[in-house]
């Protein structure tokens, strides 16, 4: 059966790259299937460059960071869990090393602590590295496939220049007439933020490295699109929506997919529980920052401490799995995970937006709304709100840039026929391989 809940607190999830897979591969199949239009050579050239770049995309960021914590921060004997931000306020951290999940975290939090500069710039090497990595093995896979493309090109032109001339002997025995046809540490511990970084070393190499004015023009129009849809146009349609929910419908949907779709959100409202919690955080948000970071520990049971959890603004102590059990899903403890980074504005941010919403719903039953229509309703918008941002990019990317690009190349007669290929004939041509 299939989970719709779950689905859409997964593309709602604005920490995941699901979405950003989701419309990067409407893109890449666009432009893969009009380059194909335009030429078989040139469709297979695409394919390669947008499966690879894709998986590379995904994948090498990720790849790279597993190695370098395998390596050097084994070899270091430091926790590669551990995320340096929290580092920046001296209460929190002692705070952290109170609440470590277990005595192994306790005793290395003990060591970062005495090697403070030394776990900063070992974290700042491995988003380095791993980014340059990656980005080096990404110019590696473009060269290999100029060269993979102009091989293949050289061979089916030299199989074209056969058959001409087995058909212009054809043609003296037998004449035969037929028509003419015709684109630094928030970055570093976010997987959305280093594909910005990512995507924009590729696009400069891209444009940098194109083989022709055509192929330019082609990725800057690409490119374009991409950076737009998946870094601004998106977060703009779902801010859009947001606003709209709340000014036509006076219905709060920034709460997290996770956190609307959840069963207790509705029970928490309708029996007034949600009051209490909104009150205890109130009452600590007073008392400043190290207050509330111990507050997440000592009220499990608050809701926005709860709803933080579901958000992974707050991430839980998973038990490591032994070396055998790969593909095992790690046990989830019920104690937070010290070593990552918990932004306490977002923290307040889950506590606004419920107080908010809270006051819609006192203000929606007062008028004789009931509470099933109410969370229904809120639902609802959240989900076209992930339906409008994700189905816009995936039209613009997959359909409308694509078309407009085969387009442009249609309405130029110069412009139909492959570049690379027609600069690599011009090259055959004088190197006296071809007539």
């Amino acid at each position: 059966m299939v989970n719709v809940a779950a689905i859409f607190s997964t593309l709602g999830n604005p920490n995941s790259l699901i979405p950003l897979a989701i419309k990067d591969t409407a893109s890449s199949t666009g432009m893969t299937v009009g380059s194909f239009i335009t030429g078989k050579e040139e469709g297979q050239d695409r394919f390669i460059d947008e499966v690879g770049t894709e998986a590379l995309w995904l994948l090498g960021i990720p790849g790279f960071k597993w190695l370098f914590d395998k390596t050097i921060y084994k070899a270091a004997k430091i926790d590669s869990k551990f995320d340096v931000r929290n580092l920046d306020n001296k209460e929190i951290f002692e705070k952290i090393q109170q609440y470590a999940p277990t005595e192994d975290i306790k005793n290395n939090l003990a060591k970062i602590s005495r090697q403070q500069n030394r776990t900063k710039n070992i974290a700042l090497a491995k988003f380095f590295i791993s980014t340059g990595l990656t980005i080096a093995t990404y110019i590696g896979l473009t060269k290999a496939k100029h060269h993979y493309t102009e091989q293949k090109i050289r061979k089916n032109i030299l199989k074209e220049e056969d058959k001409r001339k087995k058909a212009e002997e054809n043609k003296q025995k037998n004449p035969a007439f037929k028509g003419i046809g015709t684109f630094v540490r928030n970055f570093a511990y976010s997987p959305v933020k280093n594909m910005w970084i990512l995507d924009g070393a590729i696009t400069t190499e891209r444009l940098a490295d194109s083989r022709s004015p055509q192929e330019f023009a082609g990725y800057a129009i690409k490119e374009a699109s991409l950076l737009l849809m998946l870094y601004y146009v998106g977060g703009k349609i779902q801010e859009f929506c947001e606003k709209h929910a709340h000014k036509k419908y006076n219905k709060s949907i920034g709460l997290d997919a996770r956190v609307l779709e959840s069963k207790t959100l509705q029970k928490a409202f309708e029996d007034g529980s949600i009051m209490q919690s909104l009150e205890e955080f109130a009452k600590v948000k007073e008392k400043g920052d190290a207050a509330i970071y111990e507050f997440l520990h000592k009220h499990p049971d608050n809701y926005i401490v709860k709803y933080a959890k579901k958000s992974d603004i707050i991430q839980m102590y998973k038990k490591p799995n032994k070396w055998y059990e790969i593909f095992k899903k790690p046990e989830v403890t019920d104690k937070i995970d010290t070593r990552k980074f918990i932004d306490l504005e977002d923290i307040k941010g889950v506590d606004n937006k419920l107080s908010t919403l809270y006051k819609q719903y006192k203000e929606a039953i007062s008028k004789g709304e009931t509470s099933e229509k109410f969370f229904k309703g809120v639902k609802k918008l959240k989900r076209g709100s992930i339906i409008m941002n994700i189905g816009t990019s995936m039209v613009v990317l997959g359909l409308l840039t694509p078309a407009i690009m085969v387009a442009k190349r249609l309405a130029d007669k110069n412009d139909i026929e492959f570049h690379t290929k027609k600069q690599i004939r011009e090259q055959m041509r004088e190197e006296g391989l071809i007539a």
